[in-house]
């Protein structure tokens, strides 16, 4: 039993998970899950009043929203139409609030994803104006997104094969946000090919803890007694977390994997220096054992280096006596 134990440990999944540990990816992820539960709505009802801006069909309009909605799980689908229905009745004002609203909370959400993968990459942050370059075109590519994916969910309910293509075309776009969002949003990343991994991982995980949500929810079912409103809250926050961890298990997958990041991010600040991070450690260390070298071979090395300089150093100020 315990030479098995071993061996799972040895394993790369079994390491992947230990440099997850070691990273102390929860944290960010419940810090990324909070930021991104208060942008949630000013980011949807943003986009639907732009939306709503260029498009007057209102059949395309539900369109677009259900399939804004089809993101989060089965059970908050509901209420979240209730509310987005509510919110349509005030489009005038709220609808310039909610534009003023998506570009604030997306920008914030945006600058909070970069800080926590770069705590797994070890980046430092651009500066505030190469930031806002980033934020804004992130949030323009999630247009373009959304947009792919109405026309790709209305063509797969055309076919007959509908309830299966489904889950596959979320997570084709799913895999192929992420992988934008690896290689785009950090300072500093790898190539496009070397974030893949990563995006895999992460995008097949979010669309199944989507599918298979509402089963977790009916197990929790005595939260509603509570009322709507605070199960809606309890389900998104609890879904959000778990997005955001795979969101991080993916990018400690491409830490390990790819080493040192080399590549720069969509407005690189080539001023922001790399830097040594609790994730961006523990990956490396992972990485070393896969390769079958010594965990802390890099600081040991790092360590003699620095005593044969420093005395180096001393016999040159005693010859010099």
């Amino acid at each position: 039993m315990k030479g098995l134990l071993e061996r799972a440990q040895k394993s790369f999944p079994g390491r992947l998970l230990k440099a997850f540990g070691e990273a102390k990816a929860g944290n960010y992820a419940a810090g990324l899950a909070f930021n991104a539960f208060m942008s949630m709505f000013p980011l949807i009802l943003g986009l639907l009043a732009i939306i709503g801006l260029v498009v007057r069909d209102p059949h395309l309009l539900e369109r677009v929203q259900s399939v804004v909605i089809s993101v989060f799980p089965g059970d908050a689908k509901d209420a979240l139409t209730s509310t987005l229905k509510g919110a349509s009745k005030h489009s005038g004002l709220l609808g310039l609030i909610s534009i003023a609203g998506l570009i604030w909370s997306g920008s914030r959400l945006f600058a909070n994803l970069e800080f926590a993968l770069g705590e797994m990459y070890g980046v430092e942050q651009r500066k505030f104006l190469r930031q806002l370059l980033m934020t804004m075109a992130m949030m323009g590519i999630f247009v373009v997104a959304l947009a792919v994916s109405v026309v790709l969910n209305g063509a797969a309910g055309l076919t007959p094969l509908s309830t299966i293509l489904a889950p596959i075309v979320g997570a084709v776009v799913m895999i192929v946000f992420m992988t934008i969002i690896y290689r785009v949003v950090p300072n500093r990343s790898f190539e496009l090919k070397e974030v893949l991994k990563g995006a895999i991982l992460a995008g097949v995980l979010i669309e199944i803890i989507t599918l298979v949500f509402p089963i977790y929810s009916k197990l929790m079912h005595g939260f509603s007694t509570y009322g709507a409103a605070f199960s809606l809250f309890f389900l998104l926050a609890t879904w959000l977390f778990f997005v955001s961890e795979f969101i991080l298990l993916g990018a400690v997958l491409n830490r390990m994997v790819g080493g040192a990041p080399q590549e720069g991010g969509l407005a690189e600040d080539a001023a922001a220096n790399d830097t040594e991070t609790r994730g961006s450690e523990a990956a490396e260390r992972q990485r070393r054992v896969g390769e079958g070298g010594d965990p802390d071979g890099a600081k040991s090395e790092a360590g003699g280096e620095s005593e044969r300089s420093r005395a180096g150093a001393t016999v040159g100020t005693n010859t010099k006596e």
